[in-house]
């Protein structure tokens, strides 16, 4: 009698046992992303680390009135970075050649992919293991309508905060750093001493790497315009610098409230090995932006102009402004175009 009671409380404790060891698992798993941590029905993500009072203080950075737009150019021509934009200029295609003396309304037209220039990936960007960002079941929300959750439109009055340009190829004396260079947390913290200014809780960090200029910066006349213009565009997404995995954690510690960076992935291609193992998707190769957008649900800018705003502040040594970036409204949207203004 005594060994069946003995045998059925072992069961007990065994269950008791693994039900715990399962919670536990839980509870790490809810730990490693920001899922639920702002509600089941949350749409920002860190952009909650931006406050009423963080916009005020924002506000208070603008000194000396200037504003610096930080999008790319978009046009018909060589400085088109995805070919399936198309601008069409005046809807009657024949300009002022009907009759100049009368009044005529003039209309442009645009086609454009909203990812294809400077924007934000939103936070239904990047899903896996069936979840979008906030644990959202992507068969559920990934629809032809566009994302049910977690849409651009969310952000479309909430990008405002402190803005801080970190100039990592400054830093390392170059126009742009080398591809495949991995920026990390020791990059970050050695540009914010040289440049005298500190991370607060709700900043937006804006990352020159100079790459972009890979695509968009001076280029000798060529033979083959159009072959010229593929291959600068198969270089600006290709191999690049970029963040590393490190600097994923460095900014969940800080509360960093979202990141831009002016290279086309954000993350440094090809991926740390490392980081990639961490996803247990050997086949997906951004493990930086997985991390940051589905995990951690934080957006991030891609293809930003920063050299006009690095040159300001290389000339003020005042690396810190006001900054803003709301994305177009775009219901259901995975991203959005941006004309991001940094304010000094």
């Amino acid at each position: 009698m005594k060994t069946a009671m003995l045998q059925q409380l072992r069961r007990k404790w065994t269950i008791a046992g693994c039900v715990a060891a399962v919670l536990t698992v839980s509870i790490r798993a809810a730990e490693e992303t920001n899922w639920g941590k702002w509600g089941k029905d949350d749409a920002l993500g860190t952009l909650n680390y931006i406050t009423s009072q963080a916009i005020v203080e924002a506000a208070r950075l603008v000194r000396q009135g200037r504003a610096y737009s930080l999008a790319a150019p978009l046009g018909n021509d060589s400085l088109a970075v995805d070919p399936a934009f198309r601008v069409i200029m005046m809807q009657t295609g024949q300009g002022a050649n009907t009759d100049p003396k009368k009044p005529l309304w003039l209309m442009d037209w645009m086609s454009l992919p909203l990812h294809g220039t400077t924007h934000w990936d939103g936070l239904a960007s990047v899903f896996g293991g069936g979840k979008i960002y906030n644990g959202h079941d992507a068969e559920k929300n990934v629809t032809p309508q566009g994302a049910l959750k977690n849409g651009i439109e969310a952000l479309r009055n909430k990008v405002v905060a402190r803005g801080v340009l970190l100039d990592i190829a400054r830093l390392k004396g170059t126009n742009a750093l080398a591809s495949g260079y991995v920026i990390t947390p020791a990059d970050f913290e050695a540009a914010a001493r040289k440049q005298k200014v500190e991370f607060r809780q709700g900043d937006v960090l804006l990352i020159r790497t100079g790459w972009i200029n890979t695509f968009f910066g001076p280029r000798p006349p060529a033979a083959n315009p159009a072959l010229a213009q593929l291959q600068r565009r198969e270089k600006l997404r290709g191999p690049q610098p970029g963040i590393g995995w490190a600097i994923t954690q460095w900014l969940k510690e800080r509360r960093i409230a979202a990141l831009a960076v002016d290279n086309f992935h954000a993350e440094v291609v090809p991926p740390e090995p490392d980081a990639v193992r961490r996803l247990r998707f050997s086949d997906f190769d951004k493990p930086v932006n997985y991390e940051l957008i589905r995990n951690q649900g934080m957006i991030l800018g891609k293809l930003f102009q920063l050299d006009a705003l690095a040159a300001a502040c290389a000339r003020d040594g005042v690396y810190e402004f006001m900054f803003a970036a709301a994305p177009l409204n775009i219901p259901n949207a995975t991203g959005g175009p941006i004309n991001p203004q940094a304010i000094k």
